[in-house]
């Protein structure tokens, strides 16, 4: 029986821990920069980076699809945090977003965000008068307490969600950030029905199709949604192979 070919984007720290969890018996994985590939020489393309995505589109050029893949303007909506949080509100959703801010708050804690940024960059805690400074094209919204914070990875095609994944990560302290500077200090796997209902319904109503997670914390037994990444994430990797077989059974 012939293996499946997946075509993975480049990607320093996800490649190497794709290659090593897939399973190799049952899938024919490679990892390629996307810049002059045969697409269709594939039977499933996952980009890793959203500068990827561009590229990948003429994956479903001859009629056949390959990869599933949010439209251009959702990937510029979930890049810019800002953005994304107004437009969950507008659509209904304002009960799972922490409260946006003034510029210069003074109820604390908050958190100051650069509107855009990968894995706690430009984002800055703020528990105390004195601690703030103005970041460029940022804004400042409620922070949520609590050192747990969730992740729930989505696989949604045809209006239908195909896969789902969730992690719990607990932080050393209830205001850390998760990032590059302030990594877990547990990492479990978490109810899937947590988030599960409002974050299906967040997705139906803005039209995404593809593969995405969501990160968010609990508060009053309600997911606080922190960002929504419209990508392949980094913690999907360890169950790569059962998000492979859902993602081509459901091509």
């Amino acid at each position: 029986m012939t293996r499946p070919r997946v075509l993975f984007g480049d990607h320093s720290t996800q490649m190497p821990a794709i290659r090593q969890f897939v399973d190799h018996t049952r899938f024919d994985v490679s990892f390629a920069e996307f810049a002059d590939i045969d697409f269709l020489a594939y039977d499933l393309i996952v980009p890793l980076r959203i500068d990827q995505f561009a590229p990948a589109r003429v994956a479903n050029a001859d009629g056949r699809r390959r990869a599933v893949l949010p439209d251009a303007e959702l990937l510029d909506l979930c890049d810019d945090k800002l953005a994304f949080n107004r437009r969950l509100i507008d659509l209904g959703f304002g009960a799972f977003v922490p409260d946006l801010l003034g510029d210069a708050p003074d109820t604390y804690p908050y958190i100051r965000k650069s509107r855009r940024g990968d894995y706690g960059q430009g984002i800055r805690m703020v528990r105390a008068p004195g601690e703030d400074a103005p970041l460029p094209d940022s804004f400042c919204q409620r922070a949520v307490a609590g050192a747990d914070e969730e992740v729930l990875h989505l696989l949604r095609v045809d209006g239908r969600v195909r896969y789902a994944l969730a992690y719990r990560y607990t932080m050393a302290g209830a205001l850390a950030v998760r990032g590059a500077a302030d990594r877990p200090v547990t990492t479990v796997p978490a109810d899937i029905a947590t988030a599960l209902e409002p974050c299906t319904a967040m997705l139906d109503a803005l039209g995404f199709e593809g593969t995405c997670c969501f990160n968010y914390k609990i508060e009053d037994d309600r997911p606080m949604i922190l960002e929504l990444n419209p990508r392949f994430g980094g913690s999907l990797v360890g169950e790569v192979s059962a998000y492979l077989d859902a993602h081509l059974a459901a091509l």
